[in-house]
C-alpha cells in the first residue's frame, strides 16, 4: 500500500484503490487522509500534480530523532518500571546500582540512550521520562484523563484549544481506560507558563460546556512550576510502548479515536506551538460582555437559577 502527502498542507493520505473512469482512458485513485479518515477519488494527473509519494519507511535513526525532538525531558536521568503483586506498574529513577545505601547528592543515574528508547519501543522495557528541566523548563504539555468521562472531555479540550490555534494529540494510556492530550513547544518555556496554558485551556471548555465538569482529568505534566529540591518532579510515561502498542495502546489516536495506521508519519507532521502564540494566549482577558438578561430565581436557604437559562461561561464563574 502506498502513501502519499499534499504538497501544500503536508497531510498523508493513504491509496486504497485505482479505478476506470466510465467511457473514458482515466483512471480514478481512491484516497483516504490519515488524520480524518476523510475519503476521496483524485484522478491521476490530479495526484501527481497535488501529491508526492512517500518514497521509503523511516529508518530507526529517523524515528529516535522524531521521540527526541518530541518527548524532549530530561536525558541525564529517565524512570525505569517494574510490575508488583498486584499487577500495577510502577516506576522509579534510573538510579546506578547501589543507589539505596548513598545520600541523595551522591547518587548517580543512568541516562536515556538510543539503546533505551529501542529497548522501550521493543517492548522489553517500560520506560518514562521527566519532562522538567533543571532551569524549571520544558518543552511539551501533557494533560492525564483517566476517570469514566474521558473520551468525552479530552475531545472537547481538544476542541477547544483547536478554536485558540493549539494542535493537541491524544494517546491512548497503557491501561486504555484513558489519555494523555499532548502539546509540543518550538523552544523550551518556564512550566509555570506551560501550566497556565493548561489550566486556562481547561477554564475556557468548561466555559463553552455547560454540563461537563471534567471529574476525569487526573494531573498536568510537568505537575510542577519549580522542580522540588533533590528531585525530578514527576514524570510521565513514554508512548509507544512495544508490548502495550500490540493491544492498541500508548498510541496515537484520531478524533473517533481510531489509532493511525502509521504512527511515525504522524509524529513526524506535529506542528509545534511557538511562543508568541504562547503569549498571545496567555494574555487574553475574559469577555467583558454585558448580558441584560432577566433571570428567574428561587430564594430559601440558597439562591437557586434554572441552569438553561444562563450562558456555559455564567455557569462556569458561578461553580467557580
Amino acid at each position: 500500500m502506498s502513501y502519499y502527502y499534499e504538497k501544500l498542507t503536508g497531510k498523508v493520505a493513504k491509496h486504497l484503490a485505482r479505478f476506470p473512469y466510465y467511457a473514458t482512458d482515466k483512471i480514478l485513485n481512491l484516497m483516504q487522509f490519515q488524520d480524518s479518515n476523510q475519503q476521496f477519488l483524485i484522478s491521476d494527473k490530479h495526484l501527481y500534480d497535488y501529491f508526492e509519494e512517500q518514497k521509503h519507511q523511516l529508518s530507526t535513526d529517523e524515528k529516535l530523532s522524531i521521540l527526541f525532538s518530541l518527548f524532549k525531558g530530561r536525558i541525564d536521568v529517565y524512570a525505569k518500571s517494574y510490575i508488583d503483586e498486584n499487577g500495577k506498574i510502577n516506576y522509579f529513577p534510573s538510579y546506578n546500582y547501589g543507589w539505596k545505601k548513598l545520600p541523595v547528592g551522591k547518587r548517580t543515574c543512568q541516562p536515556l540512550t538510543k539503546q533505551v528508547l529501542l529497548a522501550h519501543l521493543r517492548g522489553e522495557i517500560s520506560i518514562g521520562i521527566f519532562p522538567m528541566s533543571l532551569s524549571d523548563t520544558c518543552s511539551f504539555l501533557a494533560i492525564d484523563f483517566d476517570k469514566n468521562n474521558w473520551r468525552e472531555e479530552v475531545s472537547i479540550l481538544r476542541d477547544t484549544a483547536e478554536q485558540h490555534g493549539f494542535e493537541g494529540h491524544i494517546e491512548i494510556s497503557r491501561s486504555g481506560n484513558g489519555a494523555h492530550l499532548w502539546f509540543f513547544f518550538e523552544e523550551e518555556i518556564a512550566c509555570q507558563q506551560a501550566r497556565n496554558v493548561g489550566k486556562r485551556l481547561l477554564e475556557l471548555a468548561m466555559q463553552e460546556s455547560k454540563d461537563i465538569r471534567f471529574s476525569s482529568f487526573d494531573r498536568m505534566f510537568p505537575n510542577q512550576d519549580i522542580l522540588p529540591k533533590g528531585g525530578f518532579g514527576n514524570l510521565i510515561a513514554l508512548p509507544l510502548q512495544g508490548e502495550a502498542f500490540k493491544k492498541g495502546r500508548t498510541v496515537f489516536v484520531d478524533k473517533h479515536f481510531q489509532p493511525f495506521s502509521e504512527q511515525w508519519t504522524y509524529l513526524q507532521q506535529v506542528q509545534k506551538i511557538d511562543q508568541k502564540k504562547i503569549l498571545d494566549f496567555l494574555g487574553q482577558e475574559f469577555s467583558d460582555t454585558v448580558d441584560d438578561t432577566v433571570l428567574d430565581c428561587s430564594l430559601s436557604n440558597v439562591i437557586q437559577v434554572e441552569k438553561r437559562a444562563i450562558s456555559s461561561k455564567t455557569n462556569y464563574l458561578l461553580r467557580k
